[in-house]
């Protein structure tokens, strides 16, 4: 067998019409005959090539309002069958199957009428079948059976079809052989990711699309390898290098507490600086530098080297006051031009648009673990009950409450947080997360705090994420002072948690919501 293939049959059935034109008249100048249907063959006769009727190939007319044209038995046995079995050869003899050597054959656009409509038939319609069953059996046989997917390869195609009178190589056969079938899937993902909420509460078994599969320059550590899997256009920079996997965490870390804090407060600013996934500052205020401002001084060491996100355009005051500061990303919606020209003398930062809509909200987050994926929706849950269950029912600022649930929740656990109003701005002041044990975390917080020149913490709101399993936490706080705290309750121990509270004149309140994140 050669390892050339002569394109003496092509079959082509496209909805994107790009280059298809070009590509047609190469392969009949090589005496190529062309099959084609509906809008395609159409479309390359009122260009003037002549085209051999699908219906001619398959013997039956098209069906069904278009759903059932290129479907056949004939068309997937002349794709199908092998060009080097004498048992196939004489079959298709005697089935009077002729060979098509290749498919070119772009899908219904699913995609993109899936990120403008949720309209279930409008969907289903523009699922393709008769395309995908053609590429990949086209693919299967790629010994004898070129497959053409991507209009972005028509003209390499073509030069090789011009280099070799009408010849497709082996190696060329191979490399579309794989990209037809990432293709497929890339597809098949597609659909399910946007039914499947749609039609059921159950998440989709987990199918990552390879059609934007991204090389990172390395994983956590320089020694581990690493990919994006998924729409990388979510993530582009206007400015400095691709992000990292690294900065890919912790960016998607800020963006997610910022969304959050800018569902609850949508007419405020919001700033939210991260490090390792974990805030390490955030305030909600009402000015533009002020919020960044005030969200560095919750943690100004940490902050070095940080994710700093916001839910309003980056202004000049903004970028010449983080001139002398080193920062990894900044992401906010847009960035005004003065702002992107002041950053433009820091050419290690990397500026990411990204805009606040909630379509995020409906993927289902998926990690691995060894043997498969754990998959949960989002925790979308806000601070929507505050139930006082102390004596004290002292005046605590409800809009302090809400940030410092929502914020704490962005935090590995365990987690507390402290945090304060000071005029109008809320405002995160220590933090303390990721440890085994709750009563670290407090301590911690109490002294990232102090650290910050809060030595007066009667003001500040301790959270936590998860419901105290003793008392010794509500101990610690009263000792320096903390005199209001927010968790979920839930414990067996609630009621000797309560009494404590009681005890050291303390109002607590309880949300019913747990917010662990691991």
């Amino acid at each position: 067998m050669s390892s050339n293939l002569l394109i003496k049959r092509a079959l082509l059935s496209v909805s994107d019409k790009t280059g298809i034109v070009d590509l047609a008249r190469t392969l009949v100048k090589y005496d190529c005959e062309i099959i084609s249907s509906g809008g395609t063959k159409k479309f390359l006769e009122e260009n003037g090539i002549h085209c051999t009727r699908i219906e001619d190939v398959t013997g039956n007319p098209e069906a069904f309002s278009g759903r059932m044209k290129t479907l056949s038995f004939q068309v997937s046995s002349a794709l199908l069958y092998r060009r080097d079995s004498k048992d196939d050869i004489n079959q298709a003899k005697e089935l009077n199957i002729e060979p098509i050597d290749l498919v070119v054959c772009n899908l219904y656009p699913f995609e993109e009428v899936s990120k403008t409509s949720s309209d279930l038939d409008e969907l289903i319609e523009n699922i393709d079948i008769g395309g995908p069953t053609m590429l990949r059996a086209s693919a299967k046989n790629y010994h004898h059976v070129a497959s053409l997917c991507d209009t972005r390869d028509y003209e390499s195609v073509i030069n090789e079809l011009n280099e070799t009178k009408g010849e497709i190589s082996f190696t060329t056969r191979k490399n579309l052989c794989a990209k037809t079938f990432a293709h497929t899937a890339h597809y098949d993902a597609t659909i399910i990711e946007k039914l499947n909420p749609l039609l059921t509460d159950r998440p989709a078994a987990q199918v990552f699309k390879s059609g934007d599969l991204k090389e990172l320059r390395y994983g956590e550590n320089p020694h581990q390898k690493a990919f994006f899997l998924g729409d990388s256009s979510k993530w582009q920079t206007l400015q400095g290098k691709d992000l990292s996997y690294n900065n890919l965490l912790d960016a998607d870390a800020s963006f997610r507490c910022c969304f959050d804090l800018h569902t609850k407060f949508p007419t405020k600013k919001v700033a939210v600086i991260v490090k390792h996934s974990n805030p390490c500052g955030s305030a909600v205020t009402n000015g533009n530098l002020e919020s960044l401002e005030t969200a560095w001084s919750s943690d100004p060491i940490s902050s070095f080297g940080g994710i700093l996100c916001f839910n309003f355009e980056v202004d000049e005051a903004m970028a010449t006051w983080l001139g002398d500061k080193f920062v990894e990303v900044v992401m906010a919606p847009s960035f005004s031009t003065e702002a992107q020209e002041v950053f433009a003398k820091k050419k290690n930062l990397r500026l990411v648009e990204r805009s606040f809509d909630d379509s995020f909200l409906s993927e289902d987050m998926v990690k691995s673990v060894v043997g498969g994926f754990v998959v949960q929706k989002e925790d979308t849950e806000f601070c929507t009950k505050l139930n006082c269950v102390t004596k004290n029912n002292r005046n605590v600022d409800t809009d302090l409450l809400e940030f410092g649930v929502v914020l704490t929740k962005h935090f590995r656990s365990n987690a507390i947080s402290l945090v304060t109003k000071k005029d109008d701005q809320l405002i995160l002041v220590g933090a303390g997360m990721g440890n085994p044990n709750r009563l670290v975390s407090t301590t911690q917080a109490i002294e990232k705090a102090k650290e910050n020149g809060y030595t007066d913490l009667s003001e500040c709101v301790l959270i936590s994420d998860a419901f105290f399993p003793f008392r010794d936490n509500v101990e610690v706080a009263n000792s320096f002072g903390i005199k209001s705290i927010v968790q979920p309750g839930g414990s067996i121990k609630d009621k000797d948690v309560v009494a404590a509270s009681d005890e050291f004149d303390m109002t607590m309140y309880f949300t019913g919501t747990r917010h662990f994140r691991h």
